[in-house]
Formats: structure tokens, sequence, C-alpha cells
């Protein structure tokens, strides 16, 4: 039996993919956090609820149908792992900058930037236990969808900040596939 790598991930530690399996190839479309996710590898059905819910949510399923999509979706890989505010906003600080030279504008440094942003942003009241993660964006992007999260547990100064990736050409072609078999209304998926 292979050793299994334990990830701390909030207040759990969960066993995680087995110490020296090589990461599955969709892990390369994260090139920015591939590290730390290659840590929190696991499948769709080894999330935790509220942040299987944020990934069925891109989707414009009811929630009857999402149960039973969730079972087709058990095996998609995803990562979900939480990073420390600080390391994630270094990111995303030189992520918003590297947008904001391209389009010729001028900014400070990439902490001020996230501050000045943040308090911009109005507060939500997200929950500090089980809260919802940052999805990230395959390829050179950072979020698709969490970017207003993002910046409320960064302004409330939460510790670290969850993020989950998730392998989206295979969740969309297994949802694909429910649809070609669903007998009432078509599933269509949120872009």
């Amino acid at each position: 039996m292979t050793p299994e790598r334990a990830v701390s991930v909030g207040e759990t530690v969960k066993a995680s993919r087995p110490v020296g399996r090589i990461p599955a190839r969709w892990l390369a479309c994260y090139p920015m956090f591939q590290d730390a996710l290659q840590q929190g590898e696991t499948s769709f059905r080894a999330l935790p609820r509220h942040a299987k819910l944020v990934a069925l949510n891109r989707t414009t399923m009811i929630a009857a149908d999402q149960v039973v999509a969730s079972t087709v979706l058990d095996d998609v890989g995803t990562s979900f792992v939480e990073l420390s505010t600080p390391r994630l906003a270094e990111a995303v600080g030189r992520y918003l900058a590297t947008q904001a030279e391209s389009g010729d504008a001028q900014i400070g440094s990439g902490t001020r930037l996230l501050d000045n942003l943040a308090s911009q942003i109005p507060t939500t009241n997200y929950p500090l236990v089980a809260r919802p993660p940052c999805v990230l964006r395959p390829s050179e992007g950072v979020f698709l969808d969490g970017w207003m999260r993002f910046f409320s547990y960064y302004a409330r100064g939460d510790s670290t900040i969850p993020l989950l990736a998730i392998d989206w050409p295979e969740f969309f072609q297994r949802l694909c596939s429910l649809n070609s078999s669903y007998n009432g209304s078509p599933l269509r998926c949120a872009s």
C-alpha cells in the first residue's frame, strides 16, 4: 500500500494522493498554483459539499439535477487547497499588475493595489467555516469565479483563502453525457 500525504484544509486534515504519485495532466492547466494544487489533488466525490456546490452552480441545473450530476462527476479531477493569504495576494497582485500594464495604466505596488480594490468592494458576510472557495481559471488567469470572495477574505484578514481547481473539460464532458441521456429538459452549462 502506498503511503498518503495529509493536506491541511482549514481546520481539517484529509488524505490526498499517494506520496510520489505523478500529478494528473490536467493540473498543468494551472501553472500559477500548480505546486500547491498537486498537494490537494483529489476527485469531485471527495470534495466537501460547499466546494461541490460552487462548481455545480456554474451550470444552469436545478437542485435535483445537481444531485444526479454530482454522482456522474465523482471521478472528475479536482484540487481543493487553502493558500496563505500573503502568498495568494502576491500572485493576484502580480496578475493584476500585468493586466494593468497591458492597458497602459499606472498602478502602485501589488499590495497597495489589492488594498485599494478591497476597500472598494462591499463587505460580504462569508462564513468563517466551510468558506466557499475561489474557483481558479485554467491557463494564465487567476479566478474563473470568486473575485468577490477573494477580496472579502483578503479585506477581513483571513489567514488562508480556499482555492478550487477542476478538470473543466472532463467536468463538462460528463455533464454533456448526462445531458444526452437525460429525459427532462436539456441541461445547459454556464460559461
